[in-house]
């Protein structure tokens, strides 16, 4: 229905058009069925691609991309099953640097809790090397997420693992965008 596309966005390029420059799907009748939108300059782009039924919503938090897509099964089942059709989200992933270590961070975790019981005298334990303690990390999330859900678990996951006071922010977007994205919103928190 349109020409091919590709968008490209890094840490602090969050451009508002695709990589040829273009905004829309082509020259072809119907173009505006592929489109970008830029919401927030530099830190909020919507894609919509109308004729495949797909929106997808990046955004630039602190020094981190988040993106959340709602995509029809039958397009996400023809990826899955090798169909043919070209259709590649997220062709080369996440880069390297912004992996989060999982193995490190329940080491460090375990480490602090294992130091924090064997004090003596009654005395509070070590701050995690990041600052956040679980609960200040839970207060902090609480601030913005009141619903113990998903996304405030991912919250207080990413405050202890990286000490981002970004992904308070992050994990807020991204139930907003959820909630902008699904047709029930009384099933937003998950």
């Amino acid at each position: 229905c349109v020409e091919q596309k590709m968008y490209h966005a890094e840490t602090d390029e969050l451009p508002s058009a695709f990589a040829d420059g273009s905004k829309n799907g082509g020259e072809r009748h119907g173009a505006n069925a592929l489109r970008v939108v830029e919401q927030v300059p530099g830190q909020h782009v919507v894609i919509q691609a109308r004729c495949i039924g797909t929106t997808i919503v990046v955004r630039q938090v602190g020094r981190h991309l988040t993106f959340a897509v709602r995509m029809p099964e039958e397009v996400v089942n023809s990826v899955e099953e090798g169909d043919d059709q070209d259709l590649y989200l997220c062709l080369h992933g996440c880069p390297a640097n912004q992996h989060i270590d999982f193995r490190n961070f329940r080491a460090r975790a375990a480490e602090a809790q294992g130091s924090g019981r064997s004090r003596a005298g009654g005395a509070a334990p070590p701050l995690p090397p990041h600052g956040f303690t679980y609960q200040s990390a839970r207060a902090k999330c609480k601030e913005r997420l009141p619903v113990e859900d998903l996304y405030f678990q991912s919250c207080v996951f990413d405050l202890l693992s990286s000490g981002d006071i970004n992904f308070t922010m992050a994990a807020y977007c991204a139930f907003e965008d959820v909630k902008m994205l699904h047709s029930n919103s009384k099933r937003s928190h998950i």
